[in-house]
């Protein structure tokens, strides 16, 4: 067997440009991430947070998480980014880019609100971004799944959840401290502007070369087809019940809960730059060390067993804010309870990501990625009025003993489709069995 400096050489050159190539591909998830997590806090949390500070009762508070509602009914326009191409820049990329030039533009137009003198403008406007914002995660979910192989499908869904969550670092934390001392005008310009991240890893991105679907049949099959294929599968209700159940262990408690806001100020008396500094910064950054641990882990454990583990660690974290409720004003407390709450909560979803990335076909990926996120958008989207619906009666301390116990609920469901859905190897992307 005779040595080929040449053929070493080549394959030495074409392995590192396969390397770079993945690198890129890599990077561009994290900034897509970034644009998709961004617009979140801004339409939820912050202006949750501009509402009560500028005096607005809890329950009106509390029902701008309602404002999160087209990020669960974007299935109805999902079969609209599978099939058509709004420009040349081809059928995901222009997508992306249309609703980011869109989420730019309105936030810049929010700043010029106030919720003193125009709160149901700012509803309407913040609904409206909404609807941008979600279609743009259709988009960029979409994107991720046919951008890169399976094998990486776990690494890489903690890599968009990191990015996802520093841009919640941003749009949460900072905007708060941004807000405390130059106002929320400014702050709402800032945040606007921070989506040209993601209008520059749009334009830099290739298009997925996966193929769009035959266009041979109508829109509302179109929008049936990829439904009847998800649950068809044996075990499917099943997994319904444990993604709900699942997001129910940081519904409550997490950086984009929508009850945590009113909590924090009006229920213990946090000024806005300690929230800032310590539920929206430090709680992101363990969300963000949280994910990325997951991922490793991801790498030698089973799906079920993470799962599983991340569930408990979920529901225990809980109990932190009961202890915060029965102590009050404490800024240790605080801070301890945001850091493990969020820890766990970063392992949590990005493993129910990389579970929604094996599971989805991808003749309909924009569509099932977006039913399956949607289902795990419920819990947190209807916390802030359930939530404050409680708390009248329940209390803070009663409300997040009940929390603790919602979040055990997912065990049963996942102990009845280990069978079903955790025989799914990495290298492949798979039905419920």
């Amino acid at each position: 067997m005779t040595f080929s400096p040449a053929g070493s050489f080549a394959g030495l050159f074409i392995n590192k440009y396969m390397a770079d190539n993945m690198n890129k591909r890599l990077l561009v998830v994290f900034l897509l991430g970034f644009s998709s997590g961004l617009p979140l806090s801004l339409i939820t949390g912050t202006l949750q947070a501009w509402f009560a500070d500028a005096g607005m009762s809890t329950m009106a508070t509390g029902l701008l998480s309602l404002l999160g509602l087209p990020y669960i009914y974007r299935i109805f326009w999902g079969p609209l980014l599978d099939r058509y191409t709004l420009f040349s820049l081809g059928r995901r990329r222009s997508w992306m880019l249309s609703m980011q030039i869109a989420l730019l533009i309105g936030f810049n137009v929010m700043a010029w609100f106030n919720p003193t003198h125009a709160p149901e403008m700012m509803a309407l406007l913040a609904l409206g971004l909404a609807c941008f914002s979600a279609t743009q995660d259709v988009a960029i979910d979409a994107q991720r799944v046919e951008y890169l192989p399976n094998r990486l499908h776990g690494f890489g869904a903690s890599i968009a959840i990191l990015g996802y969550r520093l841009a919640m670092l941003v749009s949460g934390g900072l905007a708060l401290v941004i807000a405390s001392r130059y106002g929320w005008s400014l702050t709402y310009h800032i945040m606007g502007m921070l989506m040209l991240v993601g209008i520059l890893a749009t334009l830099w991105s290739q298009e997925p070369t996966v193929q769009a679907p035959a266009q041979h049949y109508t829109f509302l099959k179109g929008f049936v087809l990829p439904l009847q294929e998800l649950f068809s599968r044996p075990g499917s209700m099943l997994l319904l019940g444990f993604i709900i159940f699942y997001k129910l262990g940081e519904a409550f408690t997490t950086t984009s809960s929508g009850i945590v806001m009113p909590f924090l100020i009006q229920g213990m008396g946090f000024p806005l730059d300690t929230i800032g500094y310590i539920n929206k910064m430090l709680g992101v950054g363990a969300i963000v060390l949280g994910g990325l641990l997951a991922g490793l882990l991801l790498i030698r454990w089973s799906l079920y067993r993470a799962l599983m583990a991340f569930g408990l660690l979920q529901a225990v974290t809980n109990l932190l804010f009961v202890a915060l409720a029965m102590t009050g004003k404490n800024v240790t407390l605080l801070a301890v309870a945001v850091a493990c709450d969020n820890f766990a909560a970063g392992m949590g979803s990005t493993a129910l990501v990389a579970l929604f990335m094996r599971l989805v076909n991808q003749k309909f990926t924009a569509t099932q990625f977006s039913l399956l996120v949607a289902i795990s958008s419920l819990p947190r989207v209807f916390s802030g009025p359930i939530a404050a619906f409680l708390q009248q009666y329940l209390g803070w301390v009663g409300l997040y003993q009940l929390a603790f116990v919602l979040a055990l609920g997912f065990i049963p469901f996942l102990i009845k489709i280990k069978s079903q859905t955790m025989k799914c190897k990495d290298m492949e992307v798979t039905a419920l069995a």
